[in-house]
């Protein structure tokens, strides 16, 4: 009989204590800089969550929301789940969240969530491992960055979750992916190179990545019909110490480089142009190399943008520059010299090197133009012997219907060849970046135009960053960003 009394009373309160709920559910511990998520719960009949925005000085974004609906004798409850994510490097204090249910003010509990300090992961199924091939460099001193990975090969993974690393106050570019290699019996090992750049002098600490490695559940097989559960492994790696030196003041370049200039001809006319190049190679930061400009008093210069060439040479970076410049005067002028001033780590100094200044000489003998004089019309005298011809009625039809179906032809060309020319105004890789609609199909697209074009390199490097959601929002500006530097260089191979 108590029994029987204990699930009535436990009945008839069941829906209002539904009605009645709310709950904090998040993790108890997270590692120094990963992804938080907590979420709030609450059920009844209307309910009002918080607008959340920061916690603990932390910035929160919304990690979505989801709805549900159930009823339980006769009465229909809703269940709102909300998520909030948090990138954090200390303990997080949460705190107690008024929600709003069915006219009630209720509270969630205040949570604290400890951080712990990132080890590097030590097992027998994986192993991450970072390294460079220098401890100590200056400011724009390329290093190689190396990420290994190596699993077991027996182990069923499903994917890896890998982001791309990011260092703060350093700039980084991505070598050409290696294919995954098998070095012994056990493992599989894949290799991924990267060249790091600092910008900012001191000592730096490059922090541990994570692979999240996904592997099917136990005792499930994979199937071809239904989703498989899986499980999700963080794998950390070693964290690296960098000592960045400073380089001498007013210096940028650091390396070994080159630079040589040529000319076409020491002697114009006026009105003629002299075509003037300038070639800088060598190995060291190159991408640093501001713009070369001329000056030249009472000339006129036209200067092509430059052509530039990255590359790697027995595990150092460097390249090529390369810009022409058209100069046109009315009088002799000189071209001067140009000074390169780089620092040179083997011998610890600042060299400077330098081209060959030119002196032009400009003659008085403008070009000739051409000059466009009218002739009085031929006269022709009358010839009496010559008889006017009059034309029936039938061959003035005749004559009629054949110019009306010339006519008609030519008009049909032109509008063909205008209709052929409107197809080629758009060029065929803007068509297919307006079809894209992520930033990953773009980059894909454009990674193999990379170093043509410099702004074009920015905007690959870009895309490797931002979100699907930034893309939609700067996608119009992309394409047009895009479209601008084809426009602007015919000659490059990003035209095909």
């Amino acid at each position: 009989m108590k029994n029987n009394l204990g699930k009535i009373i436990l009945c008839f309160l069941f829906p209002y204590i539904l009605n009645a709920q709310v709950l904090l559910q998040s993790p108890d511990t997270f590692y120094e800089n990963d992804t938080v998520t907590f979420t709030l719960i609450a059920q009844g009949d209307q309910i009002k969550m918080p607008e959340i925005k920061k916690v603990d000085n932390f910035i929160v974004q919304n990690g979505g929301t989801s709805q549900h609906t159930t009823i339980v004798n006769g009465t229909r409850t809703f269940q709102i789940v909300q998520k909030y994510m948090i990138v954090a490097n200390k303990d997080i204090s949460i705190p107690a969240f008024k929600i709003i249910v069915d006219n009630q003010v209720l509270k969630t509990k205040p949570k604290i969530i400890k951080m712990l300090k990132v080890e590097k992961t030590k097992s027998d199924l994986y192993d991450l491992t970072i390294s460079t091939n220098k401890s100590e460099v200056y400011v724009g001193e390329s290093i190689i960055f190396t990420l290994k990975f190596k699993y077991k090969k027996d182990l069923e993974i499903t994917g890896l979750d890998f982001t791309e690393p990011s260092f703060e106050n350093f700039w980084i570019k991505k070598l050409p992916t290696q294919k995954t290699q098998k070095n012994t019996s056990d493992y599989n090992e894949q290799e991924l190179q990267y060249l790091l750049f600092p910008q900012k002098e001191g000592g730096v600490t490059l922090g541990a990545l994570k692979i999240g490695v996904n592997t099917l559940k136990k005792g499930f097989g994979r199937s071809f019909y239904l989703s498989t559960p899986t499980d999700t492994t963080s794998v950390y790696s070693n964290k690296l110490n960098i000592k960045v030196n400073p380089l001498p003041k007013n210096i940028t370049l650091i390396g070994d480089f080159t630079i040589k200039s040529s000319i076409d001809k020491t002697k114009i006319d006026q009105g003629e142009a002299v075509s003037y190049k300038l070639f800088i190679e060598g190995r060291g930061n190159i991408d640093d190399l501001d713009e070369v400009t001329l000056n030249i008093p009472e000339a006129t210069i036209y200067d092509n943008p430059a052509k530039k060439e990255y590359n790697l040479q027995n595990n150092s970076y460097g390249g090529a520059y390369e810009k022409t410049y058209s100069i046109v005067a009315q009088k002799d002028f000189n071209i001067p010299s140009i000074d390169l001033h780089y620092f040179d780590k083997k011998t610890q100094s600042i060299k400077t090197i330098k081209t060959k200044s030119y002196d032009i000489e400009v003659t008085s003998n403008p070009k000739v133009a051409v000059k466009l004089e009218v002739q009085e019309p031929l006269k022709i005298e009358e010839n009496k012997s010559i008889q006017s011809v009059k034309l029936n009625i039938e061959e003035k039809i005749f004559y009629f219907l054949i110019g009306l179906v010339v006519g008609s032809i030519l008009i049909s060309l032109l509008f063909l060849y205008k209709n052929r020319a409107r197809t080629k105004e758009e060029k065929p890789l803007i068509k297919v970046i307006k079809s894209l609609k992520t930033p990953k199909e773009l980059f894909k697209v454009l990674l193999v135009y990379i170093n043509i074009d410099e702004e074009l390199d920015k905007i690959i490097f870009n895309l490797e960053n931002i979100s699907d959601e930034e893309y939609k929002k700067e996608r119009k500006n992309i394409i047009k960003s895009i479209d601008e530097i084809i426009a602007k260089d015919k000659k490059s191979n990003i035209l095909l």
